[in-house]
């Protein structure tokens, strides 16, 4: 289990928890959750590295993009703003190493249940 650091907010803005569980569902390769935060059609950039569009194919990249099991996920900061957001994040390795991680996502509209449409990844290994 990815033991979890997060900086407790105010509770008021639903989109830094879904952007909060997202997170922690690509620490922990737990697509279920994943897959229950994204549009059928997301698109996943990483860039430099992957891009894939699709429910199953984020999935699968998934274990690609994150190979190595993560032991901490220190969520550094959640800003989200209508219908767009992003997450600064570190995810610490078992064995060593460590992945800094900054996410811009953008919802498939303005609502409360508006899944994540796009998602551009800057992910530096440290």
């Amino acid at each position: 289990m990815v033991q979890v650091q997060v900086t407790p907010d105010c509770g008021n803005a639903p989109r830094k928890q879904v952007l909060r569980d997202y997170s922690i569902a690509v620490a922990e390769h737990n697509t279920e959750v994943l897959l229950s935060t994204v549009a059928d059609d997301v698109e996943w950039e990483i860039v430099g590295q992957q891009a894939v569009r699709g429910k199953a194919d984020v999935a699968t990249a998934l274990d690609t993009a994150v190979g190595r099991q993560v032991v901490t996920l220190h969520v550094d900061s959640i800003i989200t703003h209508g219908n767009e957001g992003a997450v600064s994040s570190r995810m610490i390795f078992r064995g060593g190493g460590e992945l800094r991680c900054c996410d811009v996502y953008k919802f498939s509209g303005h609502s409360k249940a508006a899944k994540i449409k796009r998602i551009t990844s800057y992910w530096i290994e440290e």
